[in-house]
């Protein structure tokens, strides 16, 4: 990393080491007393024996000398009243209008200054003009030489005209968000271009007030839409006696996250993969409201390589709608990591302490997300009625796995012959129930109601199991704890081929091309006999009854929020072994 400090003793050094110009002979009347030379100090000057600064000089320029005058003119007068002079240096012209000077002619790496450009000029974002270049100071002809400006920087810009100034972690007021480190490089562009204007940019930031009744309920919809495809294309591409789990709401998150920075085809994209209506006004808020449920430990984050600048729309919309500061890579895989996994540990209360053990190679941006939930029902099991009992898996031999056992449990069931199934419904604690679809036929018949299922099918039959009464059942159902980890980026390009391979996030951050390298999932349901009423509530309020649901063959499972309609997990339990 390179720092430029502007300090005038260096450019005194420079000065000192510049090869002095051979003018033409024509052009120079009187070489005597050129500016420049090594002629005695001027009366009233304090100059440093061995340089006697000029007027070009401070200006960065190669001035024509007067005909028979003999010194720097441009140097006689004393400076000017609130200048503070080098003891060592005459002031210039530059130091009165307190602009910073040139190092030197011809010095290679010269920027010419750090100051932002003066107004009127066309600079180079890349490269800050200098000061002959900023004032539009003409060279002398009668010099007949060129003056060396040496090569071009490529210092990155500390400005960016094309639209809101970069903020590279700098907090803002209203937030208690642990700063970000702040980092001094960023993207560099090829030599004379700019970073074209980001569509959208000229548009306000979305206006999100409270959400409505209308508007959650929409984005609620959305997520059962989205739950199921997705859910959909994790089932094809795993074995089919896999298991399967993730967080719809918590996935959501992320890319909704991610949606704030996306531009053009890519948030429509992205947005009709999450299934928000188009006519949809700032999902965030709503979002936002649905992930604070009861039990649900849940977050994500961003982290970016250090050269690239979010942008400042990007981060004050990522603390007012998601409480997040995205995080910034030290380039370090093992720091990293550590890193990485003690946000996991934090956001989750320690349950999950580890969520990557690798890196992919220079990682320039990284989705994460972590979702936990402990759940407990309602009415509990009772521990002492766990038995062990076959599980019939598809291809294989059955296996004795710990199942909860209850001759009269309160559960919400029915048939559905359009997909072949039952349906049981098992309340959980603070409005939240366990849906379990049971496949009605051979073990591998999971496979087809998986294939079978609509959005629409799917949410009228969740819709359905939350509106039916509990009644008492004979149920047998396995204890079970699953914890699993998914490559989100590769089950979006299953849903929409190529959204992340060239995708215009140039609201998110400015420069090259900005690609998601890598978006990974965890989460974790843990289900056993633990309740919250007394083990004796349900003997006294139910009647005798022959209703029966045994889940002890592959089924598909959904966490579902009773209150608010939509599902903080989907899965299923394919092998229950521990």
């Amino acid at each position: 990393m390179k720092f430029w400090l502007p300090l005038v003793c260096l450019a005194a050094v420079a000065v000192a080491s510049v090869t002095p110009l051979v003018p033409h002979p024509a052009d120079r009347p009187n070489a005597e007393g050129d500016a420049g030379t090594m002629s005695p100090p001027l009366p009233s000057t304090d100059a440093h024996p061995g340089v006697v600064p000029s007027l070009a000089a401070a200006l960065n320029i190669m001035e024509s000398p007067s005909p028979g005058t003999e010194g720097d003119v441009g140097m006689m007068s004393p400076p000017l009243p609130g200048t503070s002079a080098h003891p060592e240096v005459v002031p210039s012209l530059a130091a009165t209008l307190n602009i910073m000077e040139s190092p030197s002619l011809g010095t290679e790496g010269d920027t010419g200054t750090i100051s932002p450009p003066l107004p009127g000029t066309d600079a180079h974002p890349e490269v800050v003009p200098s000061l002959a270049a900023a004032l539009n100071v003409t060279e002398s002809p009668s010099l007949g030489t060129e003056v060396a400006t040496g090569p071009a920087s490529t210092h990155p810009s500390l400005t960016e005209p094309e639209g809101p100034p970069e903020d590279a972690g700098t907090p803002t007021s209203g937030t208690t968000a642990t700063p970000m480190p702040v980092t001094t490089e960023g993207p560099t562009s090829a030599p004379g271009t700019t970073a074209p204007l980001c569509p959208g940019d000229e548009e306000p930031a979305e206006a999100c007030g409270a959400p409505t009744g209308a508007q959650t309920a929409a984005v609620a919809e959305a997520l059962s839409t989205f739950a199921l495809r997705f859910y959909q294309r994790m089932a094809e591409a795993a074995e089919p006696d896999s298991n399967l789990l993730f967080s719809p709401i918590n996935v959501a998150l992320g890319l909704s996250h991610l949606l704030l920075g996306a531009r053009g085809e890519t948030r429509e994209r992205l947005a009709a993969v999450l299934a928000y209506p188009p006519e949809l006004p700032c999902v965030h808020r709503s979002l936002r409201q649905l992930t604070k449920s009861p039990g649900l430990l849940s977050a994500s984050q961003i982290f970016h390589h250090k050269e690239l600048h979010l942008t400042a729309r990007f981060l004050n919309e990522s603390r007012r709608f998601y409480e997040a500061r995205p995080r910034v890579l030290s380039g370090n895989e093992s720091l990293d990591l550590l890193h990485i996994n003690k946000w996991v540990r934090e956001a989750t209360q320690g349950r999950l302490p580890r969520l990557l053990d690798e890196l992919p190679p220079d990682p320039r941006l990284v989705l994460l997300s972590a979702v936990y939930f402990q759940g407990k029902w309602k009415t509990p099991f009772q521990a002492k009625d766990t038995m062990p009992q076959p599980f019939r898996r598809p291809g294989r031999p059955p296996v004795l796995i710990p199942t909860m056992m209850s001759k009269k449990y309160p559960v919400a069931s029915f048939s559905e012959p359009s997909l072949r199934a039952q349906v049981g419904r098992l309340q959980l604690s603070q409005g939240l129930s366990l849906v379990v679809v049971l496949p009605q036929g051979a073990p591998g018949a999971l496979g087809e109601l998986e294939r079978a299922l609509s959005p629409a099918a799917f949410l009228a039959l969740l819709h359905k199991a939350a509106a039916v009464p509990p009644r008492a059942t004979v149920l047998a159902l396995p204890r079970f704890r699953l914890d699993l980890s998914q490559d989100v980026v590769a089950v979006i390009h299953e849903m929409d081929y190529g959204l992340f391979l060239d995708a215009e996030l140039c609201g998110l951050a400015r420069g090259q091309a900005v690609a998601v390298d890598t978006a990974q999932h965890r989460a974790v349901l843990a289900l056993d006999e633990a309740g919250v009423e007394a083990a004796g509530a349900m003997a006294t309020s139910l009647a005798r009854t022959a209703h029966v649901l045994e889940a002890l063959r592959p089924f598909l499972f959904v966490l579902w929020d009773d209150a608010r309609g939509f599902p903080l997990f989907m899965g299923r339990l394919s092998d229950p072994q521990p």
